[in-house]
């Protein structure tokens, strides 16, 4: 026999044997497991946040100022969260008047204080809402 078509079909055997392990990968021992993401640095800002306008949400239900509740619960979709019922209440008795006043406050410091751009719009944007609200209140 020739030996031109053994060149050629151990030549062939040898690209599918390179083809399947390029297709199979190979373990590499030296990897590093895949990096955790990071965590986010202001959940800790949004939670505070919703518990606070949770609370001035179910102040304003008790009062029944329909324009008020709607604005929370706006406010709570848009952190993508919903009242929290039954979170501590650091103001209580205090008017409801007042209660959005230190609200619009609290808002307006903690868009200063996010580390994320989009959320401190947000916030700024809601902290103006509510200062809108107080105008009509």
């Amino acid at each position: 026999m020739p030996a031109g078509p053994h060149v050629h079909r151990r030549t062939a055997i040898a690209l599918g044997a390179a083809g399947l392990a390029v297709l199979t990968g190979c373990d590499d021992d030296d990897k590093e497991p895949a990096a955790t993401p990071a965590p986010d640095p202001d959940e800790a800002l949004v939670e505070k946040v919703v518990g606070e306008i949770s609370a001035a949400f179910r102040a304003a239900t008790r009062a029944g100022e329909v324009d008020l509740v709607r604005l929370h619960r706006a406010h709570l979709r848009a952190l993508d969260s919903a009242p929290i019922h039954g979170a501590d209440d650091r103001m209580p008795g205090l008017a409801l008047r007042e209660r959005e006043r230190v609200l619009q406050a609290d808002l307006a410091n903690a868009s200063m204080a996010a580390q994320s751009g989009e959320l401190a719009r947000l916030l700024a944007s809601m902290s103006a809402a509510v200062s809108q609200q107080l105008v009509v209140l």
